[in-house]
């Protein structure tokens, strides 16, 4: 292997190991690799994107397979912090890790607003649809810091963003909807209701509509009951 062999998708330089036939099973997105001339994957993106678990559904009573693309992560270092990863189940001829504690939006609020210490990584899927943690960057302080939101990389201003987050679950305390507070489109009668109180923190909101970061805003904010 060449010393300057890269990764295919994420572009690291470490844990190196041939690209196999796997990729075009569990990923078909190589327009998205960042040195597609590459021969080679790390280990990292290796595991993202082949990881599959069992997970137990509490509330449907019954194990279902999951791909790690359809999660939010925190890394703290190199290790896994949420969701766990612990042990491994047999079904047929599927052995699987066993994943539980799948993040909450709750949780992930709490990671933008008081990270850990760095270094850290945080990957928040919105679809759960496509594969999001071989793109996702290393942060390594707590006021600035890289958030891979779905495939887009948002660098968070933390006071910014928890001022914003709080504009924003302002209005939704006023009884307004994320969908009307992301368009600026209030109903009428919620409205008047609060004509006295909206304003300030509408205009506060009113500049980044149509960002990624009101999006990510809104992909976490919370009520103050909840």
């Amino acid at each position: 292997m060449e010393k300057s062999a890269n990764c295919f998708l994420c572009g690291r330089r470490h844990g190196l190991n041939l690209v196999s036939e796997y990729l075009s099973e569990y990923f078909t997105d190589k327009a998205r690799a960042r040195i597609p001339q590459s021969s080679y994957m790390c280990d990292f993106c290796s595991w993202a994107i082949k990881l599959r678990c069992w997970y137990w559904h509490q509330g449907k009573q019954k194990w279902s397979k999951l791909f790690a693309r359809g999660w939010s992560s925190l890394l703290h270092g190199d290790n896994l912090v949420a969701p766990i990863i612990n042990g491994e189940r047999t079904e047929g001829r599927d052995t699987f890790p066993i994943v539980s504690a799948l993040p909450t939006r709750a949780q992930m609020r709490g990671w933008l607003l008081d990270p850990p210490q760095p270094p850290f990584t945080i990957a928040i899927a919105e679809s759960g649809q496509k594969h999001i943690l071989p793109w996702a960057q290393e942060g390594h302080s707590r006021d600035y810091f890289p958030v891979q939101f779905e495939l887009d990389c948002l660098w968070i201003d933390r006071a910014q963003f928890s001022t914003l987050l709080g504009h924003y679950e302002a209005l939704m305390s006023l009884s307004f909807s994320k969908t009307e507070i992301d368009s600026g489109q209030y109903h009428s009668d919620r409205l008047m209701a609060a004509i006295s109180t909206y304003g300030p923190h509408d205009s506060a909101i009113s500049p980044h509509r149509g960002t990624r970061l009101l999006e990510l805003c809104s992909h976490v904010a919370r009520k103050t009951d909840e």
